[in-house]
């Protein structure tokens, strides 16, 4: 899963096909297809380790610490995540 962290204020939004925006409107990302997205403004690159995040969504417990998932920061070269001038 790809999202954009907006270093301005502080928002993570996830990519859609539509395309969004952080709260303030400085940075902003799509997906062009199933897997390439793009990104624009201040934005920070983010992913989650899909299959890492559907098992703790599973595992669920009903108290205490949630499961750990895999988030990173994605590398400024990215062939299937690339920033774009707007």
């Amino acid at each position: 899963m790809k999202l954009i962290y907006c270093p301005s204020c502080e928002d993570i939004v996830k990519c859609q096909k539509s395309g969004r925006t952080c709260q303030c409107g400085a940075s902003g990302g799509r997906y062009t297809d199933s897997l390439n997205a793009i990104y624009w403004g201040k934005a920070v690159p983010l992913g989650l380790a899909n299959s890492s995040f559907v098992w703790a969504l599973k595992d669920q417990p009903e108290s205490g610490m949630g499961q750990r998932f895999e988030a990173f920061v994605i590398p400024k070269i990215c062939p299937t995540f690339k920033q774009v001038i707007r």
